[in-house]
Protein backbone atom coordinates (compact mmCIF):
# COMPACT_ATOMS: atom_id res chain seq x y z
CA UNK A 1 0.00 0.00 0.00
CA UNK A 2 3.04 2.39 1.19
CA UNK A 3 4.80 1.36 -1.78
CA UNK A 4 1.86 1.88 -4.27
CA UNK A 5 1.29 5.55 -2.82
CA UNK A 6 4.80 6.35 -3.34
CA UNK A 7 4.77 4.83 -6.87
CA UNK A 8 1.55 7.66 -7.81
CA UNK A 9 3.55 10.22 -5.86
CA UNK A 10 6.81 9.79 -8.16
CA UNK A 11 4.79 9.52 -11.42
CA UNK A 12 2.45 12.49 -10.49
CA UNK A 13 5.91 14.66 -9.95
CA UNK A 14 6.99 12.85 -13.59
CA UNK A 15 3.96 14.00 -15.00
CA UNK A 16 4.10 17.51 -13.47
CA UNK A 17 7.95 17.28 -14.94
CA UNK A 18 6.93 16.57 -18.57
CA UNK A 19 4.03 18.40 -18.85
CA UNK A 20 6.56 21.59 -17.83
CA UNK A 21 8.99 20.34 -20.46
CA UNK A 22 6.22 20.54 -22.75
CA UNK A 23 4.54 23.77 -22.16
CA UNK A 24 8.51 25.40 -22.26
CA UNK A 25 9.15 23.45 -25.85
CA UNK A 26 5.59 24.57 -26.74
CA UNK A 27 6.48 28.32 -26.47
CA UNK A 28 9.66 28.31 -27.80
CA UNK A 29 7.82 26.81 -30.86
CA UNK A 30 5.37 29.50 -30.84
CA UNK A 31 7.86 31.85 -30.32
CA UNK A 32 10.09 30.94 -33.20
CA UNK A 33 7.03 30.85 -35.34
CA UNK A 34 6.10 34.41 -34.63
CA UNK A 35 9.61 35.37 -34.94
CA UNK A 36 10.27 34.12 -38.34
CA UNK A 37 6.50 34.77 -39.87
CA UNK A 38 6.54 38.57 -38.56
CA UNK A 39 9.60 39.26 -38.53
CA UNK A 40 9.71 38.40 -42.32
CA UNK A 41 6.73 40.71 -42.77
CA UNK A 42 8.31 43.46 -40.56
CA UNK A 43 12.16 43.52 -42.22
CA UNK A 44 11.43 42.34 -45.88
CA UNK A 45 11.62 45.82 -48.08
CA UNK A 46 12.44 47.80 -45.04
CA UNK A 47 14.94 49.63 -46.43
CA UNK A 48 14.04 49.81 -50.13
CA UNK A 49 11.53 52.67 -50.50
CA UNK A 50 12.02 56.33 -50.00
CA UNK A 51 11.46 58.55 -46.65
CA UNK A 52 7.75 59.65 -46.06
CA UNK A 53 6.92 62.87 -45.30
CA UNK A 54 7.20 64.66 -43.48
CA UNK A 55 7.10 62.35 -40.32
CA UNK A 56 10.43 59.90 -41.69
CA UNK A 57 12.12 62.57 -42.83
CA UNK A 58 11.77 64.65 -39.84
CA UNK A 59 12.62 62.11 -37.24
CA UNK A 60 15.47 60.64 -39.59
CA UNK A 61 17.24 63.79 -40.22
CA UNK A 62 17.14 65.02 -36.25
CA UNK A 63 19.15 61.10 -35.55
CA UNK A 64 21.35 61.91 -38.49
CA UNK A 65 22.23 65.38 -36.81
CA UNK A 66 22.63 64.14 -33.68
CA UNK A 67 24.88 61.44 -34.57
CA UNK A 68 27.09 63.93 -36.40
CA UNK A 69 27.03 66.63 -33.52
CA UNK A 70 27.32 64.39 -30.76
CA UNK A 71 24.72 66.36 -29.00
CA UNK A 72 22.06 63.80 -27.62
CA UNK A 73 20.95 66.33 -24.94
CA UNK A 74 19.44 69.02 -27.70
CA UNK A 75 17.75 67.84 -30.66
CA UNK A 76 18.28 69.86 -33.66
CA UNK A 77 16.32 69.92 -37.37
CA UNK A 78 18.36 71.64 -39.97
CA UNK A 79 20.05 72.77 -37.48
CA UNK A 80 17.86 74.39 -35.48
CA UNK A 81 16.59 73.11 -32.21
CA UNK A 82 13.06 70.99 -32.01
CA UNK A 83 11.58 70.19 -28.47
CA UNK A 84 8.41 69.01 -29.48
CA UNK A 85 9.67 65.37 -28.60
CA UNK A 86 11.58 63.66 -26.36
CA UNK A 87 15.17 62.12 -27.50
CA UNK A 88 14.76 58.45 -26.29
CA UNK A 89 13.70 57.40 -30.34
CA UNK A 90 16.47 60.01 -31.22
CA UNK A 91 18.64 57.59 -29.13
CA UNK A 92 17.78 54.47 -30.19
CA UNK A 93 18.20 55.44 -33.87
CA UNK A 94 21.73 56.63 -33.02
CA UNK A 95 22.57 53.41 -31.85
CA UNK A 96 21.03 51.37 -35.02
CA UNK A 97 23.39 54.38 -36.79
CA UNK A 98 26.12 53.14 -34.65
CA UNK A 99 25.85 49.47 -35.46
CA UNK A 100 25.10 49.50 -39.09
CA UNK A 101 25.49 52.42 -40.37
CA UNK A 102 23.24 56.04 -41.33
CA UNK A 103 20.67 53.99 -43.92
CA UNK A 104 17.19 53.95 -43.70
CA UNK A 105 17.36 49.95 -42.95
CA UNK A 106 19.46 51.17 -39.60
CA UNK A 107 16.59 53.66 -38.46
CA UNK A 108 13.84 51.54 -39.39
CA UNK A 109 15.45 48.72 -37.71
CA UNK A 110 14.19 50.43 -34.75
CA UNK A 111 10.30 49.96 -34.98
CA UNK A 112 10.58 46.96 -37.15
CA UNK A 113 12.50 45.25 -34.09
CA UNK A 114 10.03 46.90 -31.67
CA UNK A 115 7.03 45.94 -33.40
CA UNK A 116 8.00 42.53 -33.71
CA UNK A 117 8.92 42.81 -29.70
CA UNK A 118 5.45 43.56 -29.12
CA UNK A 119 3.83 40.96 -30.82
CA UNK A 120 5.82 38.34 -28.73
CA UNK A 121 4.85 40.11 -25.79
CA UNK A 122 1.34 39.98 -26.62
CA UNK A 123 1.23 36.38 -27.45
CA UNK A 124 3.15 35.87 -23.90
CA UNK A 125 0.42 38.18 -22.13
CA UNK A 126 -2.42 36.25 -24.11
CA UNK A 127 -0.79 32.74 -22.94
CA UNK A 128 -0.40 33.60 -19.37
CA UNK A 129 -4.12 35.25 -19.23
CA UNK A 130 -6.15 33.13 -21.75
CA UNK A 131 -4.45 30.22 -23.06
CA UNK A 132 -1.74 29.27 -25.93
CA UNK A 133 -4.03 29.31 -28.78
CA UNK A 134 -5.28 32.89 -27.90
CA UNK A 135 -1.74 34.15 -27.66
CA UNK A 136 -0.53 33.06 -31.02
CA UNK A 137 -4.04 34.27 -32.76
CA UNK A 138 -3.40 37.51 -30.55
CA UNK A 139 0.32 38.21 -32.14
CA UNK A 140 -0.65 36.88 -35.45
CA UNK A 141 -3.86 39.71 -35.39
CA UNK A 142 -1.97 42.32 -33.85
CA UNK A 143 1.23 42.21 -36.74
CA UNK A 144 -1.51 41.89 -40.03
CA UNK A 145 -3.21 44.48 -38.39
CA UNK A 146 -3.19 47.56 -41.12
CA UNK A 147 -1.89 50.22 -39.45
CA UNK A 148 -0.16 48.74 -37.09
CA UNK A 149 2.39 47.15 -40.21
CA UNK A 150 2.44 50.53 -41.42
CA UNK A 151 4.04 51.86 -37.96
CA UNK A 152 6.67 48.86 -38.10
CA UNK A 153 8.02 50.31 -41.31
CA UNK A 154 7.84 53.71 -40.44
CA UNK A 155 11.01 56.42 -39.02
CA UNK A 156 8.40 57.74 -36.29
CA UNK A 157 7.67 57.59 -32.77
CA UNK A 158 4.07 56.31 -32.36
CA UNK A 159 5.22 52.64 -32.53
CA UNK A 160 8.15 53.25 -30.48
CA UNK A 161 5.62 54.59 -27.40
CA UNK A 162 2.77 52.23 -28.35
CA UNK A 163 5.63 50.09 -27.64
CA UNK A 164 6.51 50.88 -24.03
CA UNK A 165 2.83 51.71 -22.91
CA UNK A 166 1.69 48.23 -24.08
CA UNK A 167 4.67 46.79 -21.88
CA UNK A 168 4.24 48.65 -18.84
CA UNK A 169 0.21 47.80 -18.74
CA UNK A 170 0.78 44.43 -19.58
CA UNK A 171 3.16 43.88 -16.70
CA UNK A 172 1.16 45.75 -14.16
CA UNK A 173 -1.75 43.33 -15.20
CA UNK A 174 0.75 40.20 -14.94
CA UNK A 175 1.71 42.09 -11.05
CA UNK A 176 -1.84 42.49 -10.31
CA UNK A 177 -2.78 38.85 -11.13
CA UNK A 178 0.68 37.89 -9.25
CA UNK A 179 0.72 35.96 -6.20
CA UNK A 180 4.06 35.95 -4.88
CA UNK A 181 5.06 38.97 -3.69
CA UNK A 182 8.49 39.02 -4.86
CA UNK A 183 7.11 38.43 -8.44
CA UNK A 184 4.69 41.14 -8.24
CA UNK A 185 6.97 43.66 -7.45
CA UNK A 186 9.24 42.97 -10.30
CA UNK A 187 6.61 42.89 -12.56
CA UNK A 188 5.48 46.43 -11.44
CA UNK A 189 8.98 47.92 -11.51
CA UNK A 190 9.34 46.89 -15.06
CA UNK A 191 5.96 48.50 -15.18
CA UNK A 192 7.10 52.06 -13.92
CA UNK A 193 10.38 51.86 -16.08
CA UNK A 194 8.28 51.09 -19.57
CA UNK A 195 6.28 53.83 -18.30
CA UNK A 196 9.16 56.38 -17.63
CA UNK A 197 10.38 55.07 -21.49
CA UNK A 198 7.34 56.24 -22.67
CA UNK A 199 7.52 59.79 -21.46
CA UNK A 200 11.36 59.87 -22.63
CA UNK A 201 9.79 58.88 -26.51
CA UNK A 202 6.51 60.97 -26.59
CA UNK A 203 5.98 62.76 -23.55
CA UNK A 204 3.45 62.78 -20.96
CA UNK A 205 1.29 60.30 -22.39
CA UNK A 206 3.72 57.53 -21.07
CA UNK A 207 2.17 58.33 -17.43
CA UNK A 208 -1.16 59.69 -17.95
CA UNK A 209 -2.57 56.52 -20.28
CA UNK A 210 -1.32 53.78 -17.79
CA UNK A 211 -3.10 55.76 -14.78
CA UNK A 212 -5.86 56.05 -16.41
CA UNK A 213 -6.80 52.76 -18.07
CA UNK A 214 -5.70 51.08 -14.94
CA UNK A 215 -7.47 53.62 -12.68
CA UNK A 216 -10.47 53.07 -14.34
CA UNK A 217 -9.78 49.28 -14.79
CA UNK A 218 -9.78 49.30 -10.50
CA UNK A 219 -13.02 51.49 -10.41
CA UNK A 220 -15.19 48.93 -12.46
CA UNK A 221 -13.99 45.79 -10.62
CA UNK A 222 -14.37 47.82 -7.64
CA UNK A 223 -10.55 46.70 -7.04
CA UNK A 224 -9.33 49.66 -5.15
CA UNK A 225 -7.87 48.40 -1.93
CA UNK A 226 -5.43 46.15 -3.96
CA UNK A 227 -3.13 49.56 -4.35
CA UNK A 228 -2.61 48.93 -1.05
CA UNK A 229 -0.17 46.00 -1.80
CA UNK A 230 1.72 48.06 -4.94
CA UNK A 231 4.83 49.22 -4.04
CA UNK A 232 4.04 53.02 -5.50
CA UNK A 233 7.22 54.22 -3.09
CA UNK A 234 9.29 52.44 -5.04
CA UNK A 235 7.90 52.60 -8.67
CA UNK A 236 7.65 56.03 -8.54
CA UNK A 237 11.67 56.35 -7.52
CA UNK A 238 12.31 54.00 -10.75
CA UNK A 239 9.95 56.41 -12.53
CA UNK A 240 11.79 59.44 -11.34
CA UNK A 241 14.88 57.70 -11.79
CA UNK A 242 14.64 57.42 -15.35
CA UNK A 243 12.91 60.58 -16.86
CA UNK A 244 14.45 63.38 -14.17
CA UNK A 245 18.44 63.55 -15.90
CA UNK A 246 17.04 64.12 -19.71
CA UNK A 247 14.63 66.53 -18.63
CA UNK A 248 16.58 68.57 -16.18
CA UNK A 249 20.00 68.70 -18.19
CA UNK A 250 17.67 70.06 -21.64
CA UNK A 251 16.48 72.64 -19.14
CA UNK A 252 20.07 73.69 -18.00
CA UNK A 253 21.06 73.76 -21.40
CA UNK A 254 17.97 75.37 -22.77
CA UNK A 255 16.05 77.04 -20.14
CA UNK A 256 13.40 77.97 -22.98
CA UNK A 257 12.42 73.91 -23.36
CA UNK A 258 9.71 73.77 -20.13
CA UNK A 259 7.40 76.38 -21.14
CA UNK A 260 7.42 75.45 -25.10
CA UNK A 261 7.64 71.58 -24.35
CA UNK A 262 5.31 71.11 -21.16
CA UNK A 263 2.86 73.87 -21.49
CA UNK A 264 2.26 74.29 -25.81
CA UNK A 265 3.16 71.17 -26.79
CA UNK A 266 1.50 68.97 -24.27
CA UNK A 267 -1.43 71.16 -22.47
CA UNK A 268 -2.28 73.72 -25.24
CA UNK A 269 -1.69 70.90 -28.22
CA UNK A 270 -4.55 69.03 -26.27
CA UNK A 271 -6.93 71.55 -25.39
CA UNK A 272 -6.27 74.41 -28.40
CA UNK A 273 -6.84 74.31 -32.30
CA UNK A 274 -3.50 76.35 -32.38
CA UNK A 275 -1.11 73.83 -32.91
CA UNK A 276 -2.53 72.45 -35.86
CA UNK A 277 -3.74 69.22 -37.16
CA UNK A 278 -7.21 69.37 -35.63
CA UNK A 279 -10.09 67.46 -36.67
CA UNK A 280 -13.54 66.56 -35.96
CA UNK A 281 -14.66 64.39 -32.85
CA UNK A 282 -15.14 61.27 -34.79
CA UNK A 283 -12.18 61.43 -37.00
CA UNK A 284 -10.76 58.17 -35.44
CA UNK A 285 -13.67 56.16 -36.20
CA UNK A 286 -13.12 55.29 -39.91
CA UNK A 287 -9.27 55.15 -39.10
CA UNK A 288 -9.48 52.67 -36.32
CA UNK A 289 -11.93 50.48 -39.48
CA UNK A 290 -9.11 51.08 -42.20
CA UNK A 291 -6.17 50.66 -39.09
CA UNK A 292 -7.45 48.00 -38.01
CA UNK A 293 -8.41 46.22 -41.00
CA UNK A 294 -9.08 43.14 -41.74
CA UNK A 295 -9.63 42.45 -38.04
CA UNK A 296 -12.13 45.04 -37.71
CA UNK A 297 -14.98 42.95 -39.15
CA UNK A 298 -15.03 40.69 -36.40
CA UNK A 299 -14.72 44.09 -33.73
CA UNK A 300 -18.38 44.54 -33.11
CA UNK A 301 -19.23 41.18 -31.94
CA UNK A 302 -16.15 41.09 -30.24
CA UNK A 303 -17.41 44.16 -28.11
CA UNK A 304 -20.80 42.64 -27.54
CA UNK A 305 -19.62 39.47 -26.37
CA UNK A 306 -17.38 41.22 -23.63
CA UNK A 307 -20.15 43.41 -22.37
CA UNK A 308 -22.64 40.91 -22.03
CA UNK A 309 -20.33 38.34 -20.26
CA UNK A 310 -19.44 41.45 -18.23
CA UNK A 311 -20.74 39.65 -14.70
CA UNK A 312 -19.19 36.54 -15.05
CA UNK A 313 -16.69 35.07 -12.69
CA UNK A 314 -13.18 35.50 -14.56
CA UNK A 315 -14.08 39.18 -15.96
CA UNK A 316 -11.54 41.60 -14.76
CA UNK A 317 -8.97 40.75 -17.67
CA UNK A 318 -11.22 41.47 -20.41
CA UNK A 319 -12.38 44.49 -18.95
CA UNK A 320 -8.49 45.67 -18.54
CA UNK A 321 -8.11 45.19 -22.17
CA UNK A 322 -11.69 46.88 -23.02
CA UNK A 323 -11.49 49.85 -20.65
CA UNK A 324 -7.37 50.20 -22.00
CA UNK A 325 -8.81 50.21 -25.56
CA UNK A 326 -12.11 52.40 -24.95
CA UNK A 327 -10.32 55.29 -22.98
CA UNK A 328 -7.04 55.35 -25.38
CA UNK A 329 -9.82 55.99 -28.05
CA UNK A 330 -11.76 58.81 -26.28
CA UNK A 331 -8.69 60.31 -25.03
CA UNK A 332 -7.92 61.27 -28.87
CA UNK A 333 -11.04 61.71 -30.17
CA UNK A 334 -11.53 64.42 -27.96
CA UNK A 335 -8.59 65.70 -28.45
CA UNK A 336 -8.21 69.45 -30.74
CA UNK A 337 -5.00 67.75 -32.37
CA UNK A 338 -5.60 64.16 -34.28
CA UNK A 339 -3.23 62.27 -36.54
CA UNK A 340 -3.59 59.09 -37.52
CA UNK A 341 -1.01 56.78 -35.71
CA UNK A 342 -2.11 58.46 -32.35
CA UNK A 343 -4.82 55.27 -31.84
CA UNK A 344 -1.86 52.98 -32.41
CA UNK A 345 -1.71 52.02 -28.52
CA UNK A 346 -5.10 50.30 -28.49
CA UNK A 347 -4.40 47.78 -31.16
CA UNK A 348 -2.27 45.65 -28.84
CA UNK A 349 -5.79 44.93 -26.22
CA UNK A 350 -8.31 44.89 -29.14
CA UNK A 351 -6.08 42.31 -30.98
CA UNK A 352 -6.30 40.07 -27.92
CA UNK A 353 -10.00 40.68 -27.27
CA UNK A 354 -10.50 39.43 -30.97
CA UNK A 355 -8.24 36.44 -30.42
CA UNK A 356 -10.24 35.37 -27.62
CA UNK A 357 -13.46 35.63 -29.53
CA UNK A 358 -12.01 33.76 -32.48
CA UNK A 359 -10.61 31.15 -30.73
CA UNK A 360 -13.78 30.61 -27.73
CA UNK A 361 -16.71 31.77 -29.27
CA UNK A 362 -16.52 30.03 -33.09
CA UNK A 363 -19.37 27.98 -32.60
CA UNK A 364 -20.84 31.83 -32.74
CA UNK A 365 -21.20 31.03 -36.53
CA UNK A 366 -23.66 33.34 -37.40
CA UNK A 367 -21.27 36.80 -36.06
CA UNK A 368 -18.48 35.61 -37.41
CA UNK A 369 -19.85 34.57 -41.32
CA UNK A 370 -20.94 38.33 -40.96
CA UNK A 371 -17.66 38.95 -40.11
CA UNK A 372 -16.20 36.83 -42.89
CA UNK A 373 -19.54 38.92 -45.41
CA UNK A 374 -18.36 41.97 -44.29
CA UNK A 375 -14.87 40.98 -45.36
CA UNK A 376 -15.81 40.44 -48.84
CA UNK A 377 -17.45 43.88 -49.15
CA UNK A 378 -14.35 45.41 -47.96
CA UNK A 379 -12.28 43.44 -49.81
CA UNK A 380 -14.15 44.57 -53.20
CA UNK A 381 -14.22 47.83 -52.17
CA UNK A 382 -10.91 48.36 -51.57
CA UNK A 383 -9.69 46.44 -55.23
CA UNK A 384 -12.28 48.70 -56.92
CA UNK A 385 -10.56 51.43 -55.13
CA UNK A 386 -7.04 50.66 -56.24
CA UNK A 387 -8.04 50.66 -59.92
CA UNK A 388 -9.65 53.81 -59.54
CA UNK A 389 -6.36 55.33 -58.40
CA UNK A 390 -4.14 54.24 -61.00
CA UNK A 391 -6.50 55.27 -63.84
CA UNK A 392 -7.01 58.52 -62.32
CA UNK A 393 -4.60 60.14 -60.64
CA UNK A 394 -0.76 60.98 -62.01
CA UNK A 395 1.83 58.49 -60.66
CA UNK A 396 5.71 58.33 -60.84
CA UNK A 397 5.55 54.74 -62.45
CA UNK A 398 1.84 54.23 -63.01
CA UNK A 399 2.82 51.12 -65.18
CA UNK A 400 4.22 49.41 -62.25
CA UNK A 401 1.92 50.68 -59.78
CA UNK A 402 -1.33 49.66 -61.89
CA UNK A 403 0.54 45.76 -61.34
CA UNK A 404 1.17 45.80 -58.32
CA UNK A 405 -2.22 47.50 -57.09
CA UNK A 406 -4.50 45.26 -59.26
CA UNK A 407 -2.93 42.25 -58.16
CA UNK A 408 -3.06 43.11 -54.61
CA UNK A 409 -6.86 43.92 -54.65
CA UNK A 410 -6.93 41.01 -56.48
CA UNK A 411 -5.51 38.70 -54.48
CA UNK A 412 -7.33 40.43 -51.40
CA UNK A 413 -11.02 39.74 -52.68
CA UNK A 414 -9.94 36.50 -53.43
CA UNK A 415 -8.36 34.93 -49.99
CA UNK A 416 -11.39 36.88 -48.42
CA UNK A 417 -13.62 34.50 -50.20
CA UNK A 418 -11.72 31.37 -50.11
CA UNK A 419 -11.54 32.14 -46.19
CA UNK A 420 -15.88 32.36 -46.02
CA UNK A 421 -15.45 29.38 -47.82
CA UNK A 422 -13.64 27.35 -45.32
CA UNK A 423 -16.22 29.04 -42.62
CA UNK A 424 -19.30 27.83 -44.61
CA UNK A 425 -17.85 24.43 -44.27
CA UNK A 426 -17.25 24.82 -40.16
CA UNK A 427 -13.38 25.28 -40.86
CA UNK A 428 -12.23 27.95 -38.79
CA UNK A 429 -8.64 27.26 -38.87
CA UNK A 430 -8.52 27.05 -42.28
CA UNK A 431 -10.61 30.34 -42.39
CA UNK A 432 -7.98 31.89 -40.16
CA UNK A 433 -4.78 30.74 -41.98
CA UNK A 434 -6.22 31.65 -45.02
CA UNK A 435 -6.39 35.27 -43.66
CA UNK A 436 -3.22 35.61 -42.80
CA UNK A 437 -1.53 34.38 -45.60
CA UNK A 438 -3.59 36.97 -47.44
CA UNK A 439 -2.83 39.68 -45.32
CA UNK A 440 0.63 38.48 -45.44
CA UNK A 441 1.13 38.78 -49.32
CA UNK A 442 -1.26 41.64 -49.60
CA UNK A 443 0.85 44.10 -47.43
CA UNK A 444 4.32 43.30 -48.59
CA UNK A 445 2.51 43.70 -52.33
CA UNK A 446 1.60 47.38 -50.82
CA UNK A 447 4.76 48.02 -49.33
CA UNK A 448 6.22 46.99 -52.65
CA UNK A 449 4.61 49.28 -54.72
CA UNK A 450 4.92 52.76 -52.28
CA UNK A 451 7.73 53.46 -54.44
CA UNK A 452 5.44 53.62 -57.43
CA UNK A 453 3.13 55.80 -56.02
CA UNK A 454 4.69 58.05 -53.63
CA UNK A 455 4.49 61.24 -55.15
CA UNK A 456 5.88 63.78 -52.26
CA UNK A 457 9.56 62.47 -52.00
CA UNK A 458 11.89 64.54 -53.10
CA UNK A 459 14.62 61.47 -53.45
CA UNK A 460 15.03 61.30 -57.06
CA UNK A 461 15.88 65.00 -57.23
CA UNK A 462 18.36 64.83 -53.74
CA UNK A 463 20.23 61.73 -55.55
CA UNK A 464 20.41 64.13 -59.07
CA UNK A 465 21.88 66.79 -57.13
CA UNK A 466 24.19 64.85 -54.46
CA UNK A 467 27.44 63.93 -57.09
CA UNK A 468 27.10 67.86 -58.20
CA UNK A 469 27.18 68.93 -54.87
CA UNK A 470 30.46 71.26 -54.31
CA UNK A 471 32.16 73.02 -50.71
CA UNK A 472 31.07 75.74 -51.54
CA UNK A 473 27.07 75.54 -53.70
CA UNK A 474 23.99 76.29 -51.73
CA UNK A 475 20.67 74.31 -51.84
CA UNK A 476 17.50 76.30 -51.15
CA UNK A 477 14.37 74.69 -51.04
CA UNK A 478 12.10 77.88 -52.68
CA UNK A 479 8.65 78.61 -50.46
CA UNK A 480 8.82 75.47 -48.52
CA UNK A 481 10.68 72.77 -46.83
CA UNK A 482 11.39 69.48 -48.07
CA UNK A 483 11.76 67.18 -45.03
CA UNK A 484 13.36 64.58 -46.80
CA UNK A 485 16.13 66.18 -48.77
CA UNK A 486 18.72 67.27 -45.59
CA UNK A 487 19.05 63.45 -44.77
CA UNK A 488 19.67 62.35 -48.27
CA UNK A 489 21.98 64.97 -48.97
CA UNK A 490 23.75 64.48 -45.10
CA UNK A 491 23.97 68.26 -45.24
CA UNK A 492 22.06 71.09 -43.79
CA UNK A 493 19.84 72.90 -46.54
CA UNK A 494 18.67 76.79 -46.86
CA UNK A 495 15.63 77.60 -46.15
CA UNK A 496 13.00 80.17 -48.51
CA UNK A 497 9.94 81.93 -46.43
CA UNK A 498 9.35 78.83 -44.58
CA UNK A 499 9.25 78.83 -40.42
CA UNK A 500 6.45 76.12 -39.26
CA UNK A 501 7.67 74.02 -36.58
CA UNK A 502 11.31 75.52 -36.58
CA UNK A 503 9.72 78.94 -35.79
CA UNK A 504 10.35 78.49 -31.76
CA UNK A 505 13.90 77.34 -32.01
CA UNK A 506 14.77 80.10 -34.56
CA UNK A 507 13.63 82.30 -31.74
CA UNK A 508 16.42 81.11 -29.44
CA UNK A 509 19.58 80.83 -32.32
CA UNK A 510 21.34 82.88 -34.66
CA UNK A 511 19.81 81.16 -38.44
CA UNK A 512 19.96 84.33 -40.70
CA UNK A 513 22.56 82.33 -42.47
CA UNK A 514 19.93 79.56 -43.65
CA UNK A 515 16.34 80.34 -42.82
CA UNK A 516 16.20 83.54 -45.42
CA UNK A 517 13.65 85.77 -47.20
CA UNK A 518 13.42 87.21 -50.56
CA UNK A 519 16.24 90.10 -50.60
CA UNK A 520 18.48 87.13 -49.16
CA UNK A 521 17.33 84.57 -51.99
CA UNK A 522 18.14 87.11 -54.70
CA UNK A 523 20.99 88.34 -53.28
CA UNK A 524 22.81 84.99 -53.50
CA UNK A 525 21.11 84.37 -56.95
CA UNK A 526 22.77 86.90 -58.87
CA UNK A 527 26.28 86.03 -56.67
CA UNK A 528 28.85 84.20 -58.18
CA UNK A 529 28.20 81.38 -55.80
CA UNK A 530 26.22 78.04 -57.39
CA UNK A 531 22.68 78.18 -56.13
CA UNK A 532 20.62 74.57 -56.21
CA UNK A 533 16.83 75.74 -55.59
CA UNK A 534 14.35 72.44 -55.08
CA UNK A 535 10.55 74.09 -55.74
CA UNK A 536 7.38 72.41 -56.69
CA UNK A 537 6.14 72.29 -60.34
CA UNK A 538 3.27 74.83 -58.52
CA UNK A 539 5.26 77.53 -57.90
CA UNK A 540 8.49 77.04 -60.74
CA UNK A 541 5.27 77.97 -63.22
CA UNK A 542 4.88 81.45 -60.76
CA UNK A 543 8.59 81.81 -60.62
CA UNK A 544 8.79 82.23 -64.47
CA UNK A 545 5.66 84.35 -64.66
CA UNK A 546 7.36 86.52 -61.84
CA UNK A 547 10.26 86.38 -63.26
CA UNK A 548 10.52 86.02 -67.03
CA UNK A 549 13.83 87.32 -67.66
CA UNK A 550 15.38 85.02 -65.34
CA UNK A 551 17.57 82.65 -66.18
CA UNK A 552 17.13 79.58 -64.40
CA UNK A 553 19.04 76.45 -65.86
CA UNK A 554 17.13 72.60 -65.55
CA UNK A 555 18.65 70.18 -63.96
CA UNK A 556 15.83 67.45 -63.06
CA UNK A 557 12.28 67.00 -62.17
CA UNK A 558 9.76 64.60 -60.98
CA UNK A 559 5.97 64.75 -61.47
CA UNK A 560 5.39 67.41 -58.31
CA UNK A 561 9.03 69.09 -57.77
CA UNK A 562 11.96 70.38 -60.09
CA UNK A 563 15.62 71.18 -59.39
CA UNK A 564 17.32 74.37 -60.99
CA UNK A 565 20.25 76.14 -60.35
CA UNK A 566 21.51 80.05 -61.15
CA UNK A 567 24.56 79.35 -63.08
CA UNK A 568 24.64 76.93 -66.18
CA UNK A 569 28.16 74.79 -65.77
CA UNK A 570 27.31 71.60 -67.53
CA UNK A 571 23.38 72.11 -67.65
CA UNK A 572 21.00 72.00 -70.42
CA UNK A 573 19.07 75.35 -70.48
Amino acid sequence: MITSHIYHLVLKRQMTKLNAYQQTYSCFIDILFLSISLGCLFFILLGTRPLFVPDEGRYAEIIREMVNSGNYITPYLNGIKYFEKPNLFYWLGSLAVYLNGLNLWSIRGVNALLALLGCLFTYWIASKCYDRATGLCAALILGTSSLYFVMAHMISLDLTVTFFITTCLYTFLLGYQELSADKRNNYLFIAAACSALAVLTKGLIGIIFPLMVIGLSLTFIRKWRAIKQLPLLSCIAIFLLITIPWHALVQWYNPEFFHFYFIEQHILRYITTTVGHYQPVWYFIPILIIGFFPWVVFLPQTITTCLSSWRMQHHSTAIFFLVWATSIFLFFSFSKSKLIPYILPLFPPLAILVARYLVHHHTHRRGIKIGYIFLIFFSIAIACLFYWYTKHIVLPYPTMAALYLNIAGALLVIGSVVSYLWIQHSQVTLSFITILVTMWLFLLILLAATPAIDTRTIQPLAFTLKPLLQAHDEVITYNQYFQDLPFYLKQRVSILNWQNELSFGMRYQHTKQWMINDADFWQRWNSNQRIFVVMSLDEYAHFKQKHPIIQAYFIDKTIANILISNKKRSYNA
